[in-house]
């Protein structure tokens, strides 16, 4: 059994057959986060945090970034609804023929109340800038693999990774997925990742009905 935590993009690609495309329509929508913009609250609490990471995402280590910054937002988006809910730290698994894997998720959606029963979204991993030890995007692709056969459906699944101030997000849809630029949350980028991920949750909403 492989940990997660281990895996870099390109084995991901080989054992499980995955690879990368340039476009995705349905990862075109989810960008342009129609109808989603901070109302004048949003506003205000964004241009706080943005400030905050600004100043000091030079310093904090993963915990803090994470405490900080990264929950704060998504604490702001408020995913708990009637039909998903977040979930942090969870196991997610993958067996395929002699190759397994599993690890913990930092942060997803999914279905359940007590264990994520359909996983919907996966954000990994809470990384500071600083850090070139180990492959978020390698760990964001096992993690959305995991989710996608856990589910055997054929509904996309969504997943962001953050390096530092950096956000990437990225939509796995068959044996394809596919990753956008990378938005910047100690800049304006920060009102566009907000709508973006409200927009995830209206997504998930209609997934998960």
């Amino acid at each position: 059994m492989k940990s997660f935590d281990t895996w870099n993009y390109e084995q991901v690609e080989d054992a499980f057959g995955i690879f990368s495309v340039e476009n995705n329509l349905n990862l075109d929508n989810w960008l342009k986060a129609e109808n989603c913009e901070p109302n004048e609250l949003e506003t205000t609490l964004l241009s706080h945090y943005r400030k905050l990471l600004l100043k000091e995402v030079k310093n904090w280590n993963e915990d803090e970034l994470k405490l900080f910054f990264i929950g704060p937002i998504l604490g702001l988006v408020d995913f708990n609804t009637e039909h998903f809910k977040p979930f942090t730290q969870r196991t997610l698994s993958i067996q395929k023929g002699d190759i397994s894997a599993s690890g913990k998720v930092d942060f997803m959606l999914a279905k359940g109340k007590i264990l994520p029963k359909i996983p919907y979204f996966c954000l990994h991993e809470y990384k500071q800038e600083n850090r070139r030890d180990n492959d978020p995007l390698g760990q964001l692709l096992i993690g959305m693999v995991a989710a996608q056969a856990k589910n055997n459906d054929d509904l996309p699944i969504y997943g962001c990774y953050v390096s530092g101030r950096n956000w990437f997000f990225t939509l796995l849809e068959g044996n394809q997925y596919c990753i956008s630029n990378a938005y910047n949350a100690s800049d304006e980028d920060i009102v566009k990742i907000f709508a973006i991920l409200k927009k995830c949750k209206l997504l998930v909403d209609i997934h998960a009905q």
